[in-house]
């Protein structure tokens, strides 16, 4: 007869038994999905790097597709990305890139050198907006499948920085060709996440690329959700409706940055925010004209009451940020003197604005919410040594609509970089071969922005750079206004997000403790 000892320990190896077998069987549980929600103020335009020229569009771009080239977190130092490396020859013309290997676009085919070349080509046919900083590639050569090579018209010291821009992202060829102007709407890129859904003025929602050659992302969904009142933003993350804010009005940060249950990130950007003029046309084409503008602006009261220290005085063409500034700028940059305004108004035959017809002032508050205010406070001054101006409030792409057809008096705007060199300020804003937003035309400018991007010496090219401020500050084609800090507001429980001062939004390593 067995023991009791013995029956009691057969009974426990039959229950573990059991317990293990239920184990086995029983389903496992389904792992909870990572869906980070992203609120902000921008509206994205177009999901297509080739037409794409505004920071909202950027934004969910940046995400979908990769550049060649890239930022070091949080720096405006370059290192690859689908390019392991790149050399160029001694004069800057010939610049080649070796690409990564097992790169897969969200359709499943590979990235190839032969995709690269067709993503520029294509670009070039589209002429979309941001076309035109790539006129300098003359040709695209394909090496062998991984090895892609450019060759330029001229020598270019910042084509590296220049293929970090979402521009010449490649994107599928495939998908490109079958899609045809529905690309734009519907993007197949090599990003750590595709396109699931969107809805125009809305939401836009990202699913993570399980293939992404990095590894999947730790977010298995980005929603990105459109405010159009900035005021529903701050109201939305207070509640924990957003996990994530971008595009908080300046007078909501210092209430934000005292809430203990939200954290923030902030950066001194490269962003910098101007009033722009038509120089076409009368009475903008006459320099004296725009320096009474100039003259007539409050720019402290803007950024002590209406920025609530959310920003720093813009001088002149480039923001302090960026290598090249000139720190002497302040001493024959423009300050605020509406004596001094309304004589050079007189001398510019428009005594006491008599004579001038009333000045339609275009802007965009679902950009940059505090737009309204700060054009407000230029209304005002401008009024007061009588210069009439209307304000236009419209939505995000009409604005850009009106800015790209030149079709304004007046407008506010900001320039996010599209590469951290300073060539990407003065090519794009005051050559004739850049964007000709305004109609700035000054022969001396031309010759040395020309000069300054076809040699490598930094030390010559910034001594180019401040005599080009110089000049600029002297003819006075914008009103410069000021430099924004860059914010972002998280809840607490989001990790890993990173702030560039280029201002690139990388979902990418973001992930949420609970």
């Amino acid at each position: 007869m067995p023991s009791r000892s013995l029956v009691i320990g057969v009974i426990g190896v039959i229950i573990i038994a059991i317990l293990v077998a239920m184990a086995v069987l029983q389903p496992p549980a389904l792992r909870r999905e990572a869906v980070l929600i992203v609120g902000t103020t921008f509206d994205p335009k177009t999901l297509d790097p080739a037409l794409a020229y505004d920071i909202a569009s950027a934004i969910v771009i940046q995400n979908i597709f990769d550049t060649l080239v890239t930022y070091k977190p949080g720096t405006t130092e370059l290192q690859g990305k689908l390019a392991e490396r790149w050399e160029s020859n001694e004069n800057a013309t010939v610049w080649t890139f070796y690409l990564r290997k097992g790169v897969k676009f969200h359709d499943g085919t590979e990235l190839t050198a032969g995709d690269v070349k067709y993503s520029i080509e294509r670009a070039k046919e589209l002429q979309g907006p941001p076309a035109f900083l790539i006129d300098v590639i003359d040709t695209v050569e394909v090496v062998d499948d991984y090895t892609v090579r450019f060759i330029l018209k001229y020598p270019f010291a910042p084509f590296p920085a220049l293929m970090a821009f979402m521009l010449t992202a490649p994107v599928s060829p495939e998908a490109a060709e079958e899609l045809g102007e529905s690309f734009a709407e519907n993007p197949v890129g090599t990003g750590p996440f595709k396109l699931e859904s969107w809805v125009k003025g809305q939401e836009v929602v990202l699913v993570a690329n399980e293939d992404y050659w990095r590894g999947k992302p730790k977010i298995d969904k980005v929603i990105i959700r459109i405010f159009k009142d900035p005021s529903s933003l701050r109201i939305a993350l207070e509640n924990g409706e957003v996990d994530m804010a971008f595009g908080i009005q300046p007078s909501d940060v210092p209430a934000l940055l005292e809430n203990p249950d939200i954290k923030s990130l902030s950066i001194e950007g490269l962003v910098i925010e101007w009033l722009g003029m038509n120089l076409r046309k009368e009475p903008f084409n006459n320099p004296l004209f725009r320096k009474a503008v100039n003259y007539a602006i409050n720019y402290d009261y803007i950024l002590e009451n209406i920025l609530k220290g959310t920003a720093v005085r813009l001088y002149g063409p480039l923001p302090p940020g960026i290598w090249g500034y000139d720190p002497n700028i302040e001493s024959y940059a423009y300050k605020y003197d509406p004596e001094k305004a309304k004589e050079l108004l007189a001398q510019a035959g428009y005594p006491n604005g008599e004579g001038l017809p009333k000045i339609e002032l275009l802007i965009s508050t679902e950009e940059r919410a505090e737009r309204g205010e700060v054009a407000a406070v230029i209304q005002d001054n401008l009024r007061q040594i009588g210069i009439e101006v209307e304000i236009v409030n419209l939505d995000w792409s009409t604005f850009l609509d009106r800015l790209f057809a030149k079709d304004f008096d007046m407008y506010m705007v900001d320039w996010f970089p599209d590469y951290a060199d300073p060539d990407n300020w003065f090519y794009p804003l005051f050559s004739t071969e850049g964007l000709g937003l305004d109609g700035y035309n000054n022969s001396r400018v031309d010759e040395l922005t020309r000069k300054a991007r076809t040699i490598t010496d930094v030390e010559e090219r910034t001594r180019i750079y401040h005599e080009l401020q110089r000049i600029v500050v002297e003819d006075a084609p914008w009103a410069f206004l000021y430099v924004p800090k860059l914010y972002v507001f998280m809840q607490k429980n989001v990790e890993g997000f990173v702030l560039y001062p280029a201002y690139y939004i990388d979902f990418y390593p973001v992930y949420k403790t609970s």
